[in-house]
């Protein structure tokens, strides 16, 4: 499922995709010689002053309690050839989602400043959440990030180092805002089913040729449908990664690292059933890794 230009979005269906605050608290990149890394560095130093809107003022403070992460797919309606409809998110209801956020305070933040918060080391927003896309779709480029740009809010690029149909200069200038950039594999293989070679492979080295490709560090993982073992979280120590994302529903909790829940945004939802989850997530507890 591969959203890559409107004439090749009838494609879409023949291809795999991965299947997709207790309320936490409810209620442009610069030109010249400076890296990607320190643009995006220099956009959380903007945003921390505070959000937007009525929000522009608000400091961020010390917070360790969990996090509402969200996770998009395409943004854009579904096609009639896809095997995967509720994948797809129209444009229209990912705006009303981002500008109710927006409305009551929340302030979109990347995972990285999730987790430096989480370790004492950095401050967050009154109202932080993470707003997450998986596999590198054009549409979320052509469709979420004007929204996200209008609000100053950064999101997190889950990307697949090898057949994303988002082209390398879009996905940069989404850096270059100020968004964070995961790996989510080479090939989008489920993780559980690799032998150590092949896990390896498609873990070290996605995030090599991700920092190689952007010129960005990748501190965090997203697994494939969610899926993960023991042996996974072990390679993605060994590799370097601070954190990881699955599709355990429920807010995110700095005790699980490598089993960051989400909430899982889908075509049926809505902004009513997009409010339903939001308030009612609740910390995920540690969920014991398959064998």
């Amino acid at each position: 499922m591969k959203p890559t230009t409107r004439r090749r979005l009838v494609a879409l269906g023949s291809l795999a995709v991965c299947g997709a605050a207790v309320a936490v608290v409810l209620a442009g990149g610069s030109a010249g010689t400076t890296t990607s890394t320190e643009r995006a560095g220099n956009a959380a130093n903007e945003r921390s002053g505070g959000g937007s809107g009525g929000e522009s003022h608000r400091r961020w403070v010390s917070y360790r309690g969990p996090v509402p992460i969200l996770e998009y797919h395409a943004i854009q309606p579904p096609v009639s050839s896809s095997s995967y409809p509720e994948l797809f998110v129209p444009e229209a209801d990912f705006e009303a989602q981002m500008s109710w956020l927006d409305k009551h305070g929340y302030q979109a933040v990347t995972l990285s400043e999730v987790q430096r918060a989480w370790g004492g080391a950095g401050e967050l927003p009154p109202k932080p959440v993470v707003v997450s896309f998986d596999d590198g779709y054009l549409s979320q480029f052509v469709g979420a990030f004007p929204i996200m740009q209008r609000l100053h809010w950064p999101g997190v690029l889950d990307l697949k180092a090898a057949g994303s149909d988002l082209p390398d200069a879009d996905a940069q200038k989404m850096i270059d805002a100020g968004w964070e950039l995961a790996s989510h594999t080479i090939n989008h293989l489920d993780v559980t089913t690799l032998d150590s070679a092949t896990l390896h492979h498609e873990l070290a080295d996605s995030k090599r040729t991700l920092e190689s490709r952007f010129g960005v560090k990748i501190q965090n993982f997203c697994y494939p449908a969610g899926h993960y073992d023991q042996a996974a979280i072990d390679e993605l120590r060994r590799d370097g990664y601070r954190g990881a994302t699955t599709e355990l529903p429920g807010l995110a909790e700095r005790t699980d690292p490598f089993a960051l829940a989400r909430l899982e945004i889908e075509l049926s939802d809505g902004l009513g059933g997009f409010l339903n989850k939001l308030r009612g997530a609740t910390p995920q507890g540690p969920a014991p890794p398959s064998a």
